[in-house]
């Protein structure tokens, strides 16, 4: 079961520290600014742990001791100038840090919340243990017309073809254009799950997907560039989450910025494909990206895909991974011809052109998403090992 991490508080300058901390041990948290909104997205069924920072709008105390009655797979952390360690270790606090925050303090916090909910884990009965947990994979460059969309739409239909469920997230809410990638035409967009679902706190999401013939299910951008401003980043969080119990994989499709929802996406991620290209201005962006994510302890979960990869001069794939720092994860050979027609058809190049390289380079992107890679090596290894035994 996995773990979650929040922060609770409403002054969120005073507790960043807590969330640097976190993100420096490769955790994803996520912060909270009211007492209703953190309460919508904590479950009894989910392991939790919870920094309660005091507010002027809630009792730290009152409220950690309804958390720990109704939600008891939490450890929670208690910030405070004034404690009170009688009362905090009465309403179930597993720890308490005080004003103004020291890293060392918070390391020993999360070390000792992690240890008891581990405990508590161990002694919950099997069936309570497995819990379906999709992993989330965002497609991000700061750099428009690097390919995000053609990449995300073809990664979905190709992990679909190993009979995965995939979702695929819009989440360039203006100009978003993974429907027409897939020639869908949704009867519902995230801006009708939030104004029917989330804000009425109802659970449904399924019913909001627009299924495309491979099998990949979409949560289409909103119709109208301007409904984009209702999205929040604390609503993406909560789509996540609800994805994650229903898919094996969420493909997120972003815009070309770090703006909020597009932060938390790369938050929660499993992995995050960062796209470049051979040319100068999108390789500076794509450094800036990464320097960004290092700075939110984001940059273990990096993985750069070079998309177009051809040789030219003045640039190869040597200075590129020089300039960013940082290794090339995997190479998208440039085929203009094939995504130009599989885009204007509506038909991903994993399906319209399945033997192209193009379509081998995808195929190969999602087989070490699903750890294929790893087993056709254990395979070759046996068959090695075999052969010299029959000489």
């Amino acid at each position: 079961m996995k773990v979650k991490w929040h922060v609770l508080s409403e002054k969120e300058s005073e507790i960043e520290p807590v969330k640097v901390q976190v993100r420096k041990t490769g955790r994803s948290v996520k912060y909270f600014s009211t007492e209703k909104n953190f309460k919508r997205q904590i479950h009894a069924d989910e392991a939790a742990v919870i920094f309660l920072h005091e507010g002027f709008s809630y009792d730290v105390y009152d409220l950690c001791g309804e958390l720990s009655y109704k939600y008891p797979l939490t450890a929670i952390v208690l910030i405070t100038d004034d404690i009170d360690y009688r009362k905090a270790m009465y309403v179930g606090a597993v720890d308490t840090i005080s004003l103004p925050l020291q890293d060392e303090d918070i390391r020993q916090a999360m070390d000792k919340a992690t240890s008891v909910l581990e405990y508590k884990m161990e002694n919950l009965p099997e069936e309570e243990k497995e819990e379906k947990e999709g992993k989330i994979v965002t497609v991000c460059s700061t750099k428009g017309g690097v390919g995000k969309t053609t990449i995300s739409v073809n990664l979905a239909v190709s992990l679909a073809k190993e009979e995965k469920s995939v979702a695929i997230v819009d989440l360039d809410l203006q100009f978003g254009d993974v429907s027409i990638s897939l020639d869908v035409q949704p009867k519902k967009t995230i801006y009708d799950w939030i104004k029917e679902v989330y804000e009425t706190e109802r659970q449904e999401v399924l019913s909001y997907m627009t299924k495309h013939s491979s099998g990949v299910e979409v949560m289409p951008a909103p119709t109208l560039p301007e409904f984009a401003d209702i999205v929040t980043g604390e609503i993406v969080s909560h789509l996540l989450e609800r994805l994650q119990k229903e898919y094996d994989f969420i493909i997120i499709d972003t815009p070309p910025a770090l703006i909020e929802t597009t932060l938390v996406a790369l938050e929660q991620s499993d992995e995050i494909f960062l796209i470049t290209s051979m040319d100068l201005p999108t390789i500076k962006n794509g450094k800036l990206a990464i320097d960004t994510l290092d700075l939110l302890g984001l940059k273990g979960r990096i993985k750069v895909v070079l998309n177009r990869d051809a040789e030219m001069e003045g640039m190869n794939r040597g200075t590129v991974e020089n300039i960013l720092g940082m290794s090339i994860y995997s190479r998208i050979p440039s085929d203009y011809k094939v995504v130009v027609s599989s885009l204007n058809q509506g038909n991903p190049f994993v399906i319209a052109h399945p033997r192209s390289s193009l379509s081998k380079s995808i195929e190969e992107l999602s087989n070490k998403l699903t750890d294929k890679d790893d087993e056709k090596e254990n395979k070759k290894g046996l068959f090695k090992r075999l052969f010299k035994k029959s000489k």
